[in-house]
């Protein structure tokens, strides 16, 4: 059985420490980027509400790379086909470790995720 995460702290401890900086870097990342964000755990991994209190943003540490996933993604516009998954409706962008992310292109799926107003 997995275990259960009580904070992202907890989550980030526990994962492979060559991701652990990415998944600092990606948390500090969405704190900055997202106006009003708060974080928590859910479904076991760390997420992030925007200001109007709804779930958004997932981050999932692997071995060799880290997910910046999109709990909402089917009410995002991604014309170019960036998000990937099979998640209905969550959809991922992949962080790879030492590879520096786009953080423009992560900033406009963000600035996407601030209008959502409905836990549906």
């Amino acid at each position: 059985m997995a275990h259960k995460h009580d904070t992202i702290d907890d989550y980030i401890s526990r994962c492979n420490p060559a991701v652990r900086p990415l998944l600092e870097e990606l948390r500090s990342f969405v704190l900055t980027t997202l106006p009003g964000a708060t974080e928590g755990m859910q479904y076991g991994a760390p997420i992030f509400r925007n200001a109007h209190g709804v779930p958004v943003i997932y981050l999932f540490g692997s071995e060799t790379h880290a997910n910046f996933g999109f709990l909402r993604s089917s009410d995002l516009t991604d014309p170019d086909g960036i998000l990937k998954g099979s998640g209905t409706p969550s959809k991922h962008i992949r962080v790879q470790l030492g590879k520096p992310f786009d953080k423009a292109l992560l900033s406009e799926f963000v600035r996407q995720c601030e209008t959502i107003k409905t836990k549906s």
